[in-house]
């Protein structure tokens, strides 16, 4: 049904546009509404929606050139046919110009009247299904660029799994030489304690596992941060733990010299996965019988802690370019171990999400240095 307001001062003309459209009426094509002049307009329109407007130029109180430039404020769907005199051109002609849609004369040929109309609301009928196509389009490039969105972001979190396996992986790789070589030298003692350390690995790899998991599909919205009050100490600790069988296989020692009482406001796992990746850096270019040393130090509202190396170090070229993920970020560790690339841009950006900063100071040859400023604070 279509809803036609039609403003007048004309008695009359109520009753004649009943008669001449009853049965359009009737069979509930359409349906009228009447207002004396401009303002009367207005007010049943707060109260009404309207398809249609049919107004004369000259009336009382408001005139029709001043309610159609408010209506112009109020609906673009809603369309306006004036009807004047035919000696009133110019009025007509800026009427034309404020957005009126067509215009019929005075007195009213109600054949024309009924062609406008039909044509007005054809228009009104397009525009809207126009939108309606838009709306729809919108609506289907938002969902595609969600979906897009919750890929990319499920692809990064299985590479950050896959990354942060990795390191705990390859460490077994090396463990069968060292178990060959202690029972060749008949090492049965020394034997015993790498096995306990195997089964000591084992369990932090499956926890690690169980964690990166539950982190993966605890939020796929966004990536999680739930910061907290963090132990810095205990925290580096089990990250240590989870390395140890790799520091053995290359006669690496790790020292940590964290103040016990030190804290950090932080998101817990994506912290942990700062750390995991870049002890795992250190130990990778690293070479045997090298050393890796984790510090911390209170600076105001943020605990600085480095990590550093005694290992190859970095050229002042790849420095440039180190926390960008690209084909050429890849790069093999003293021992051959795979890199993806992809550590050292997570370490950037898990850092900037805890509201920290990173540093990298390095030489090639004398090792590297990465310290990383955490809030002690929420901020």
């Amino acid at each position: 049904m279509t809803r036609i307001l039609v403003v007048d001062d004309e008695p009359d003309l109520e009753a004649l546009v009943k008669q001449k459209f009853r049965k359009n009426i009737r069979n509930g094509e359409y349906q009228f509404f009447f207002a004396e002049n401009g303002q009367k307009a207005l007010d049943l329109l707060n109260e009404t929606e309207v398809d249609l407007v049919l107004t004369d130029i000259n009336m009382p109180e408001m005139d029709g050139l001043t309610l159609l430039s408010k209506l112009n404020e109020t609906n673009y769907f809603l369309k306006t046919v004036i009807v004047s005199a035919y000696g009133d051109m110019e009025n007509i002609r800026t009427a034309m110009n404020l957005g009126a849609f067509d215009f019929i004369t005075k007195p009213i040929d109600f054949k024309d009247l009924e062609i406008t109309m039909v044509k007005t609301i054809k228009h009104i009928l397009q525009l809207r299904e126009n939108a309606e196509t838009l709306r729809e389009n919108d609506t289907l490039k938002i969902y595609l660029r969600e979906i897009k969105a919750q890929k990319r972001l499920k692809d990064r979190f299985f590479a950050i799994i896959s990354h942060d396996l990795r390191g705990p992986v390859s460490s077994f790789q090396g463990i069968s030489q060292v178990i060959s070589l202690y029972l060749q030298q008949a090492k049965y003692e020394d034997l015993q304690k790498m096995m306990s350390e195997v089964d000591k690995a084992t369990d932090h790899l499956s926890k690690l596992l169980d964690n990166l998991l539950n982190w993966a599909s605890s939020e796929l919205s966004q990536i999680p941060y739930n910061p907290e009050k963090i132990n810095l100490s205990e925290m580096i600790h089990d990250v240590v733990e989870i390395f140890e069988l790799i520091a053995k296989s290359k006669n690496i020692t790790i020292e940590s010299e964290i103040d016990p009482s030190a804290v950090v406001h932080v998101d817990l796992n994506s912290t942990v996965t700062i750390f995991r990746n870049l002890i795992n850096n250190a130990l990778k270019f690293t070479p045997e019988g090298g050393k890796v040393t984790i510090k911390s130090e209170q600076n105001g509202a943020f605990n600085k802690i480095s990590v550093h190396d005694s290992g190859v170090g970095i050229s002042e070229e790849q420095l440039q370019h180190l926390f960008i993920l690209s084909e050429k970020s890849s790069t093999y560790g003293t021992k051959g171990e795979k890199g993806i690339g992809l550590g050292l841009q997570l370490v950037n950006e898990f850092t900037k999400l805890n509201k920290g900063e990173v540093e990298v100071t390095s030489k090639v040859g004398k090792g590297t240095t990465f310290t990383i400023s955490l809030p002690t604070k929420l901020t």
